[in-house]
C-alpha cells in the first residue's frame, strides 16, 4: 500500500514537471529554463527532480516515450486488425490524441526541439508497421508517413486546432488512400 502511495505521488510529480516545462518553453528556449524555475513552477523539490531525471532534456524524451506508450496501448487492438491508415475512425482517434497534447507538442516545436517529436512519431510508425518482408518501398512510404503527419499535425496546432478533428480526421483520410 505504501509503495502504491509512492509510485502514485512520484507519477504525479513528473507530471507536475512535464506541465511546469511545457509552460515555460512557451516563453523562452530550454537552455534557458533552471531547474530552480522547473521545481518551483511544478512545486516539488529539487530532490524530486533529481530523484526522477537526469536533466531537463530527459523530462521531454520520458515524456515522448509515455506518450507513445499510451498511444501503441490504445490502439493496438486496431492495429492487429490491418489497415489503422485506412480507416477514418482510427484517424479521428489520431487526430484526437494528438489534440489533447497539443500545449506539450506546440511548446516542443516553438522551443526548436520539434525533432525529437518527429523521431518519436518515426520510431513508433516503423517499429508498429514495418518488416523486412514489406520491402524498401514501404519503408520509405512509411518515413514519408511520418512526416507528413508530423507536418500536419503541427500546422494544425500551430493554427490552434481551428479546423475541427473530424475536419483534419478526412483531410488526413484522403491524402493517405492515395498514399498507402
Amino acid at each position: 500500500m505504501e509503495e502504491q502511495k509512492r509510485n502514485q505521488m512520484n507519477l504525479m510529480a513528473r507530471e507536475c514537471m512535464v506541465s511546469a516545462l511545457t509552460q515555460l518553453l512557451e516563453t523562452k528556449p530550454l537552455s534557458e529554463i533552471s531547474v530552480t524555475e522547473i521545481t518551483n513552477k511544478a512545486g516539488v523539490s529539487r530532490m524530486t527532480y533529481y530523484r526522477n531525471y537526469h536533466s531537463k532534456e530527459e523530462i521531454i524524451s520520458s515524456y515522448l516515450e509515455d506518450i507513445f506508450k499510451a498511444f501503441r496501448e490504445d490502439t493496438a487492438s486496431a492495429v492487429e486488425k490491418g489497415g489503422f491508415f485506412q480507416d477514418y475512425e482510427n484517424i479521428l482517434y489520431c487526430v484526437h490524441f494528438f489534440e489533447k497534447h497539443q500545449h506539450f507538442v506546440r511548446s516542443l516545436y516553438r522551443s526548436g526541439m520539434g525533432d525529437l517529436m518527429m523521431q518519436s512519431m518515426t520510431s513508433y510508425i516503423l517499429g508498429t508497421y514495418y518488416t523486412e518482408d514489406k520491402g524498401l518501398v514501404y519503408y520509405y512510404k512509411l518515413q514519408a508517413l511520418a512526416g507528413s503527419l508530423y507536418t500536419i499535425y503541427i500546422a494544425w496546432i500551430l493554427r490552434d486546432t481551428r479546423d475541427s478533428a473530424e475536419n483534419m480526421s478526412q483531410i488526413i483520410y484522403d491524402i493517405y488512400q492515395q498514399v498507402l
